[in-house]
């Protein structure tokens, strides 16, 4: 099917204003066309394939088409495959289309600008879109007549990160002020007992919570808050720089007219002193009307005052704190209260968080997919708040979504170490770990291998031809472990992985910097890769591969039960590993056994 290879864009290809020529050059053998579908010839001399098109004809009746071209009449069915370097150009060129038509809608979207859109703009950007770019790139450049289109798209797509991190600084720019926002709720929060909010409530007690407002088309009888009203519309201005500003004044009181202006009052108990006298009016009903349209002008304009005095947005120089946010990026619709962490810098890798996923109680927007822990760099006072809100509501089954660090010190080399011990925290394995592997098996990792061997069954090459697919079935189904001893041993589970790539396994490991102090971890994943010297794991079968070092590793074993034992929780990417204790060589060179004789038939006990 054409799934193989990704659709290039026509509208995002447009919009990179590149011409590639060796790409217009690449051309496929196909039959049929002619009104239909084009068909890939089949690869055997079989005309049948499991899985295959039953239109596709023999090679010999096939001609040659500009894959570019004919790329969106091809049959679904049948699989598109090039040789590595026009693959490789191809798959940059579909990427980098796909980035160019995201940036054209999100130019496009004229919606309000709120954190939660910048987040999910920012999370455009996956992790390891650039290392596979660059690794289609390079492949494409080992071809002679794709390296200048190689070349064209590397500038195009630069170009393009710098039109995307052009926007987000625009879109930024337009969305509520950070401290602004944090003060103006603060302030919002501090008159909760004050008397201006006292008397905005018995203004909405006097009216009996009923607007004057006259319904739309299928609404009941509209109802107003006095207070959530004035305290909503300021709170929204005040997070845009307009804080003790007229206009302010002036939203504030527009809004509330229109939901009280010729409002009747219900209980005259919650008016306050009269201001005029009653011979002035015709009944006391129109008395008491009166005295309502005269009253909450001045209540609102008392609780703007107070909430302008109480407004005291921290300095917003002051120091950034290194926080560790899980369930990154903020994109979900839970997220809105601090989506604008998107716009801290991020420092370090994003490493394996979980997953998530959308049911009915989903907001709109909300997608499925991997999530990951960051470690950002927020300001000091943003930081100290989620802190104590954060310990407000926190139960003591879920774990924090925040952790707070020490100050960021402006050396880089520093802001790094300590974020990655950080993430350490989160995620045992770092991408940066498969490159500063030891040469040699550390000792404390030869030392498991070897208890993990005596105290349970190592799975081995069978000398008896037995398949690989019932070898690789006992170990997934945890009657074995695989443990590392050589070449013999990584070709044979490389054997062994095309029947172990959808099966969960646990891979206990030694963790850590070269030359620092080490963990022992166990992760869960699906096998994507073995490798000479490395492994590669899916966290949880879902996110990107996680190259591990084979020197480091004890056993891999299966875990049949791992989504299964946490029924009211995210089963866990990892758990701390309990090494298995060494057992004295001689006990089990010579094992104990005892007998015990049972009497006969006739024999009495």
């Amino acid at each position: 099917m054409t799934g193989s290879l990704p659709v290039i864009p026509a509208q995002g290809f447009a919009a990179l204003g590149v011409q590639l020529p060796g790409l217009a050059a690449i051309r496929i053998a196909l039959t049929g066309g002619g009104g239909g579908k084009y068909h890939v010839p089949p690869s055997d001399l079989r005309r049948y394939s499991y899985g295959g098109c039953r239109y596709a004809r023999p090679a010999a009746d096939a001609a040659t088409y500009p894959l570019s071209e004919v790329f969106g009449e091809i049959c679904k069915k049948c699989s598109v495959t090039l040789p590595d370097a026009p693959d490789a150009l191809w798959r940059a060129a579909a990427f980098a289309a796909e980035k160019a038509l995201l940036l054209q809608r999100a130019r496009a979207d004229r919606a309000a600008r709120t954190w939660l859109g910048y987040a999910r703009y920012a999370a455009q950007q996956q992790p390891g879109d650039e290392e596979r770019f660059e690794a289609w790139l390079k492949a494409a450049r080992a071809d002679r007549k794709l390296a200048k289109d190689a070349r064209t798209l590397a500038a195009a797509r630069k170009e393009l990160a710098a039109d995307f991190a052009e926007f987000l600084t625009g879109y930024a720019a337009g969305c509520p002020k950070v401290d602004a926002y944090n003060g103006a709720r603060d302030a919002v929060r501090r008159t909760a007992g004050s008397k201006e909010r006292h008397a905005l409530d018995e203004v909405t007690a006097a009216v009996a919570g009923r607007s004057a407002r006259s319904p739309q088309r299928y609404e009941p009888q509209p109802e107003v808050d006095v207070w959530q009203l004035v305290s909503g519309v300021w709170l929204a201005a005040a997070s845009r720089g307009m804080a003790d500003d007229y206009r302010t004044t002036h939203l504030v009181h527009d809004a509330v007219s229109r939901e009280l202006a010729g409002a009747r009052v219900v209980d005259v108990t919650r008016l306050p002193a009269p201001q005029t006298p009653g011979e002035r009016h015709e009944t006391p009903a129109a008395w008491a009307d009166a005295e309502l349209a005269l009253w909450w002008p001045g209540a609102v304009t008392e609780a703007l005052l107070r909430l302008d005095t109480e407004f005291e947005s921290e300095s917003a120089h002051t120091a950034p704190r290194l926080l560790l946010v899980h369930d990154w990026p903020l994109t979900n619709t839970r997220d809105t209260p601090v989506a604008y962490l998107a716009a801290c810098p991020v420092i370090g890798p994003l490493v394996p968080f979980g997953y998530r996923r959308t049911d009915y109680f989903s907001g709109a927007g909300d997608v499925a997919g991997p999530s990951y822990s960051a470690v950002i760099a927020a300001p000091g006072h943003i930081v100290a708040e989620l802190e104590k809100e954060q310990a407000a509501v926190q139960g003591r089954h879920n774990p924090p979504r925040f952790v707070a660090a020490g100050p960021v010190t402006g050396r880089p080399r520093t802001d790094q170490t300590a974020a990655l011990t950080l993430l350490r925290t989160a995620f045992p394995v770092l991408p940066g770990d498969v490159g500063s592997a030891p040469d040699t098996v550390p000792a404390v990792v030869a030392e498991q291998r070897r208890a993990r061997a005596a105290a349970g069954y190592r799975i081995e090459r069978g000398d008896d031809g037995e398949r690989a697919s019932r070898i690789a079935s006992s170990l997934s189904e945890g009657y074995g472990c695989w443990i590392p001893g050589g070449s013999e041993q990584t070709a044979f589970l490389k054997e062994l992985r095309s029947w172990l790539s959808w099966q969960v396994l646990r891979l206990d490991l030694w963790c850590g910097p070269e030359g620092g102090e080490g963990v022992w971890a166990s992760l869960y994943g699906t096998l994507d890769e073995v490798g000479d010297g490395m492994l590669a794991l899916r966290p949880g079968g879902e996110h990107h591969p996680v190259r591990i070092p084979l020197n480091r590793v004890v056993a891999l074993a299966g875990a049949p039960r791992w989504d299964r034992n946490h029924p009211y929780q995210e089963a866990p990417l990892w758990k701390p590993y309990e090494p298995v204790p060494a057992r004295d060589t001689a006990a089990v060179a010579a094992p104990q056994r005892h007998i015990r004789v049972l009497p006969g038939a006739g024999e009495e006990t």
